[in-house]
């Protein structure tokens, strides 16, 4: 995959529905899903993005005139440990760059579609001016923060929430 995935709208909405439907998706429900996009148009794009290597076939269920193919993103194109981030390529990360926007994206998109009340999301962007001892420092303490809560007990009555940093240091 290349960066472009967020140029081309058809794919992007494709894979933005795919992201975390580890099961997959059939054409079919893709179509009910996106309904503004001609089923030709989604079968070319989901053949492309599967050509390319970022999808892959779940599952195969058999129908009256033929085979339905269920897709589903390629798990390894979102997720990758230090080891392979420290010897991925420009455009390894580029991918998960992308796929890791695109995980924010739908998580707010869910989050949006079930929310009764006020908007509680929260975004900014803050730029510090940080010498290499405080920023290493800054890091340590935001990690220390998050895994605090992260090992703490889960309050049963508590829901899931999405915390996303990004450091561009």
């Amino acid at each position: 995959m290349e960066f472009g995935l967020f140029k081309n709208q058809t794919r992007f909405k494709i894979a933005l529905e795919l992201i975390d439907k580890q099961e997959g998706l059939s054409i079919m429900q893709l179509n009910e899903l996106l309904e503004d996009i001609p089923q030709a148009t989604l079968y070319r794009h989901v053949n492309a993005m599967f050509e390319d290597g970022l999808l892959k076939i779940t599952k195969k269920k058999k129908v009256r005139s033929g085979e339905e193919k269920f897709y589903a993103i390629k798990t390894k194109a979102y997720k990758i440990g230090e080891d392979e981030w420290n010897q991925a390529t420009y455009n390894e990360k580029m991918n998960f760059v992308t796929y890791y926007f695109m995980y924010v994206l739908n998580a707010y998109q869910n989050y949006h579609e079930t929310i009764d009340e006020k908007d509680q999301s929260t975004f900014s962007i803050s730029k510090l001016h940080l010498g290499e001892t405080q920023f290493e420092e800054f890091q340590a303490d935001l990690n220390q923060l998050i895994n605090k809560y992260y090992h703490e007990a889960q309050d049963e009555h508590g829901k899931e929430r999405t915390i996303s940093l990004v450091i561009v240091p």
